[in-house]
Parts: C-alpha cells; sequence; structure tokens
C-alpha cells in the first residue's frame, strides 16, 4: 500500500479541532470524561435534533430545493442567524 503524503500546500491551514483544543480533550478523555465530538457532522447522532420549526421548514420548501448553494449558503439563512 502507498502512504498518503500531506500536501505541503495544506502546512499553514487549520482547524480548531486540532492542536490544542484536540490535545486537551484526548486528555480530559485519559482523565474520565465524557467528550462528545460534534465536529464530524451529525449533531443528531448525539440526541441534537433540529428544532420543529427548522424541519417544518425544510419540509414547506422541499419543492424548491435547488441542489448545491453558493459556498456560503443561502443568504436568507444568513441573515436570520445574524439576527
Amino acid at each position: 500500500m502507498t502512504p498518503v503524503l500531506k500536501s505541503k500546500k495544506l502546512n499553514n491551514v487549520c482547524y480548531d479541532i486540532r492542536g490544542p483544543v484536540l490535545a486537551h480533550s484526548k486528555k480530559m478523555e485519559e482523565e474520565g470524561h465524557r467528550i462528545i465530538k460534534l465536529n464530524i457532522g451529525n449533531p443528531a447522532a448525539f440526541g441534537f435534533d433540529a428544532p420543529d420549526e427548522i424541519t417544518q421548514d425544510v419540509i414547506r420548501n422541499m419543492g424548491r430545493a435547488s441542489g448545491y448553494t453558493e459556498s456560503q449558503g443561502f443568504f436568507e439563512p444568513r441573515k436570520a442567524i445574524m439576527h
């Protein structure tokens, strides 16, 4: 098997769950603390379900779903989050 090497282009790319945050969470796990890793992209697996209002909005707008959004997402939800 050929090992996959990390590109040097990624040397300055940071992701908060790595580095000090990851080291601290591992230490806490070793001390017996239960760490819930929400960075895996599936908060529902940990019992964090979407509020009913959001679920109903998704159902109501499913027919207008248009595939991929811009990388920043739709403006309306971003605006709602800001307020």
